[in-house]
């Protein structure tokens, strides 16, 4: 009798704030990822994956939940996902696997309740807020944590990071914060500071994480069992810092300009001219953001400094992966939680739109001897269908939660409602789907938009307001400067694209918990 091939481990790298075009792979005039773009010429890279949402709790509870936003119930920032809600990391333990995560999770709010005093906050229900870890409330996250079995955290970004982190930098450097901090004379518009930090690269959180992804890789490969590990960058969510020799690697000179027209605010909803020019508070936009084009390109090349040193982290990683002899049998997934604007659409950071630099986001995904490597697919994917994914991989059933011993109902709808990318991934197939959906509930503005993705056209509808929307021609308009809403030759396009989002939206809809009998 044969003996089954082993288990695949998973190796997960989530960036915040990362655009899909933010890669040297994906034809970036200046970015540089030289060990990012070898990881996608070894496997696959998916050209257009897309997020569900431009939020990162959203999108971080999408997966590991494998729901949408309206299933999951974390319709934007600030709301924290119930820990009853089944995951993929919960599913992987159970069927034996180590399951670990390291970084950023931010699957609990980060913040305390307007008017709420922080010492009067439940550690357990606020494990993740930064004042309870500033003041020593909290020193650890209490686990199994959405599944993970250990965790090693890290909570807000750049100086102001809190968890595991500090400990393991103020042993080596007491001033490290103050080192890390901005100068006064920093470049400041609208809040968005621009500076290289002065502390040494051996003791940036990301040197943090690359020591502990080792040390759980090598502990993985003494102990030979299958691993889930979650490895989630902060950066490059502002603030725009990095350390040498990242933050000066590119002049700002040399940034491309940003992707926006004259006149284009005019035709598109009233909110985007408000974020430009007044203030007020979002859920991820600096508004107003009409900042200076030496000011954009300052962010963009930080940015792009950032990209570079993440890629460089990777890079160790992947190399202790293969020193362990643990690459042939483990799955490398990169992406990001979502996108963001870098002047855009005359437009900063994460404001309520959908945007392709907004929503689609990098999907690397290599394993060696399965995968077709070097393939570049078009298919569409989402985050939908990273949870399906990886449990099809490791051949572990989808969590359900509770279930009656007999299915009550023989024809019940499928308990996720993404796709398995293993086809793509293995080229069996071009398309596992004809289109995608992209959600945003943007409570500060009382907006909710619904974006549907096709191979040819990209609507946003809103809700309580059918007189906006934007509609785009991918084929003739692929950086999206030309809204066709108002149309009047796309009219029977945009009847057609509606009526395709009622019916995407309408499949997507929950199919858990499960019916557990007649009544």
């Amino acid at each position: 009798m044969s003996t089954p091939p082993p288990r695949p481990n998973f190796l997960v790298f989530v960036t915040d704030q990362q655009p899909g075009c933010m890669l040297g792979c994906d034809g970036h005039p200046v970015l540089r990822t030289p060990h990012l773009d070898r990881l996608a010429a070894e496997g696959v890279r998916l050209s257009r994956c897309y997020t569900v949402h431009p939020m990162c709790m959203t999108t971080r509870a999408t997966l590991f939940t494998g729901r949408t936003p309206r299933g999951h119930g974390v319709r934007c920032n600030g709301i924290p996902l119930d820990p009853v809600i089944p995951t993929v990391a919960a599913a992987l333990r159970r069927a034996g696997y180590a399951t670990h995560g390291i970084g950023k999770h931010h699957f609990r709010n980060w913040m305390p309740q307007r008017g709420t005093d922080p010492a009067a906050l439940d550690p357990a229900e606020w494990c993740e807020a930064g004042p309870l870890w500033r003041d020593g409330r909290i020193r650890a996250i209490p686990t199994p944590y959405y599944g993970l079995e250990t965790v090693e955290i890290l909570i807000h970004n750049g100086h102001t990071a809190v968890g595991d982190w500090v400990p393991w930098a103020a042993e080596r450097e007491p001033r490290f914060r103050e080192i890390m901090s901005p100068p006064k004379d920093a470049p400041n518009e609208g809040g968005r500071v621009v500076w290289p930090n002065t502390l040494p690269a051996e003791l940036h959180y990301d040197q943090w994480m690359t020591e502990r992804a080792v040390a759980a890789l090598r502990h993985y490969a003494a102990a030979e069992q299958p691993f889930f590990l979650w490895h989630s960058f902060p950066d490059p969510h502002p603030p725009y810092t990095a350390p040498a020799p990242w933050g000066t690697l590119y002049n700002p000179a040399d940034a491309p300009p940003p992707n926006r027209r004259d006149g284009e605010l005019d035709d598109l909803a009233p909110h985007f001219r408000m974020l430009r020019h007044e203030r007020f508070l979002t859920s991820g936009c600096a508004a107003p953001c009409d900042f200076s084009d030496e000011h954009v390109a300052r962010q963009r090349s930080m940015t792009y400094g950032m990209v570079s040193h993440v890629d460089y982290h990777v890079g160790q990683v992947l190399a202790e992966l293969e020193r362990l002899d643990l690459a042939r049998n483990t799955v490398v997934v990169f992406t990001s939680d979502h996108g963001r604007l870098l002047g855009d659409h005359w437009l900063d950071n994460m404001p309520p739109a959908h945007f392709d630099e907004v929503l689609r986001i990098p999907g690397l995904w290599r394993f060696a001897g399965r995968f077709a490597a070097g393939r570049v697919c078009d298919g569409l994917a989402s985050h939908l269908d990273f949870a399906p994914t990886i449990l099809d991989l490791a051949g572990v059933e989808i969590p359900e939660g509770a279930v009656p011993a007999t299915p009550e109902c023989e024809r019940q709808r499928a308990a996720w409602p993404g796709h398995s990318l293993r086809p793509l991934l293995e080229g069996a197939a071009d398309a596992v789907q004809e289109s995608v959906v992209g959600e945003l509930d943007e409570d500060y503005l009382g907006l909710q938009l619904r974006t549907l993705i096709t191979r040819d056209h990209w609507l946003t509808v809103y809700g309580g307001d059918r007189s906006i929307g934007e509609l785009f021609d991918q084929r003739e308009d692929p950086r999206q400067l030309h809204n066709r809403w108002a149309d009047p030759a796309f009219r029977a396009v945009r009847r057609e694209l509606e009526a395709e989002l009622m019916y995407r939206l309408i499949e997507q809809d929950g199919a858990l918990p499960r019916r557990l009998c007649h009544a």
